[in-house]
C-alpha cells in the first residue's frame, strides 16, 4: 500500500475507495483533472494549508462573496509568508456578471454590497501579509481597454500547479468548468517563472514540454505564433475533435469547418443557457455555416474549455478558443498527451457532457452565411489596425 504524508493523502485513499473508476489511472497520470468547484476547492484548500515556502493564485475574477472568502480564510490560516495574489482589472468594474458602473446597476444595492464585501476581504488579506496586484490597468487605447490577463494559474511552493478556468467567485464556481493538478517539478517551475514575471510587469511567452503535457504561455502580443501550434493539431486531425467551451470564436471555426469536410467528426458543445447570450445564436449560425454537429448544454453554464482531438491531443487551460484569446488576451493553454489523463477527460467530462446537451440541426441562408464571413474578417481588420 503507498504511503501517505498528509491529511489529503488519506482522503484520496478514501475518495480511491469510494470511486475506483475515477482514480484508477492515479498511479500514471502526468496531471489530475478537477471537475467543476467541488472537486476542485478540497484538492486546492489541502495544498493550501500544506504550503510550506509559497502560495501564488492568479485569477481572472475574485469577489468577496462565500467563494472568495472560503479562499481568504484558507489563505490566513497558512502561517507561510509569501503569499501572492494577482487578479485582473476587470475584477474591479464588473462584479458577478455586472458592470458597476452602468445606469442600471449604480443603484442596485446587493452589487454595491458585495463591492464593499470585496473591498473589506481585500484589506483584510492585505492586512495579514497576503500581498495582491491587479493586471492589465484599463486606458484609452483599444488594446489597453480589450487586452486582459484571462489566465488562472496557482502555484504551491515548488511542487504543484493548477491550470484551467476556475476563478473564485459564486456565480464562477456554480458553472461547469475544470481545473488540471500537476505536480512534475520542472513543468511546476515553468508556471512559477510565469507567475513571477506577471507578477513583476512583463507577460512572457514560452512553451516547454514536459511528462505527458506541453505547456503554452500566451502574452496577448504573440499568440497567434502559439496558437499555430493548436491549429495544426486541428488541421492534422484524421477521425474525430471533440470542443467543449461557452464562446468559442472564429478562427477556430475556420479550422474546424475544413476539418469537418475532409471527413473528421467535430462536435461543440456550448451552453443554451450562455451568460452571454450572444454566443449561444452566434454558435448556431456557425454551425449551419460550417456543417459541425453542435451539441447545447442543458445543465446551466457550462465555463469548461477543452479540445480532444483524435482521443490523442486534450487542449485546455484558460483559453476559450476565442478571438480575444487569440489576438490579446495572456493566457496559459495545456496540450496533454497523458492516456489515462485523456480517458478520464473522456469518462467525467465528454461522455458524459453529450450526454447532458442537445443535439441542433442549425440552418441558415446563404445570405446570412456570408454576411456572417464578411463581418468576422471587418473585425478581424479593425482590430488588427486598432491594437
Amino acid at each position: 500500500m503507498p504511503r501517505y504524508h498528509s491529511r489529503f493523502g488519506l482522503l484520496i485513499e478514501y475518495n480511491r475507495r469510494r470511486h475506483p473508476n475515477r482514480f484508477r489511472n492515479c498511479e500514471t497520470m502526468a496531471s489530475e483533472l478537477l471537475v467543476n468547484f467541488k472537486e476542485f476547492w478540497p484538492r486546492l484548500r489541502e495544498d493550501i494549508l500544506s504550503a510550506r515556502d509559497s502560495i501564488y493564485i492568479q485569477t481572472f475574477a475574485l469577489e468577496g462573496d462565500t467563494v472568495g472568502l472560503q479562499l481568504s480564510e484558507a489563505l490566513l490560516s497558512s502561517r507561510i509568508a509569501d503569499k501572492r495574489i494577482l487578479a485582473d482589472s476587470f475584477t474591479r468594474i464588473v462584479l458577478s456578471d455586472r458592470f458597476r458602473y452602468s445606469p442600471a446597476n449604480l443603484f442596485d444595492r446587493s452589487l454595491r454590497d458585495e463591492a464593499r464585501s470585496t473591498a473589506a476581504m481585500t484589506r483584510a488579506l492585505r492586512n495579514r501579509g497576503v500581498k495582491i496586484r491587479y493586471t492589465n490597468g484599463y486606458g484609452a487605447t483599444p488594446r489597453r481597454l480589450l487586452s486582459r490577463n484571462h489566465k488562472k494559474l496557482i502555484v504551491i511552493d515548488d511542487r504543484t500547479a493548477y491550470v484551467g478556468g476556475i476563478n473564485f467567485s459564486e456565480h464562477n464556481a456554480s458553472w461547469h468548468d475544470m481545473m488540471i493538478r500537476m505536480d512534475d517539478a520542472p513543468a511546476v517551475a515553468f508556471l512559477t517563472k510565469d507567475f513571477r514575471s506577471t507578477w513583476d510587469g512583463g507577460d512572457q511567452m514560452a512553451s516547454r514540454s514536459f511528462e505527458g503535457v506541453e505547456l503554452l504561455t500566451l502574452d496577448g502580443r504573440a499568440n497567434r505564433t502559439a496558437f499555430q501550434r493548436v491549429i495544426d493539431l486541428i488541421d492534422g486531425a484524421e477521425r474525430s475533435i471533440f470542443v467543449e467551451s461557452p464562446y468559442i470564436t472564429f478562427p477556430f471555426y475556420e479550422r474546424l469547418r475544413e476539418a469537418s469536410r475532409r471527413g473528421v467528426d467535430v462536435k461543440v458543445v456550448t451552453p443554451e443557457a450562455n451568460n452571454w447570450s450572444y454566443f449561444s445564436n452566434y454558435a448556431r449560425l456557425e454551425s449551419a455555416r460550417s456543417n459541425i454537429d453542435l451539441r447545447l448544454y442543458q445543465r446551466g453554464m457550462t465555463h469548461l474549455k477543452a479540445m480532444l482531438i483524435d482521443d490523442q491531443y486534450l487542449i485546455a487551460g484558460s483559453s476559450n478558443f476565442d478571438y480575444l484569446s487569440y489576438r490579446l488576451y495572456q493566457e496559459i493553454v495545456a496540450i496533454i498527451t497523458d492516456a489515462g489523463t485523456i480517458a478520464d477527460f473522456r469518462e467525467r467530462v465528454m461522455l458524459p457532457d453529450l450526454a447532458n446537451s442537445l443535439a441542433v440541426d442549425c440552418q441558415a441562408s446563404a445570405l446570412r452565411k456570408r454576411w456572417l464571413g464578411l463581418q468576422t474578417k471587418v473585425f478581424d481588420a479593425a482590430l488588427t489596425i486598432l491594437t
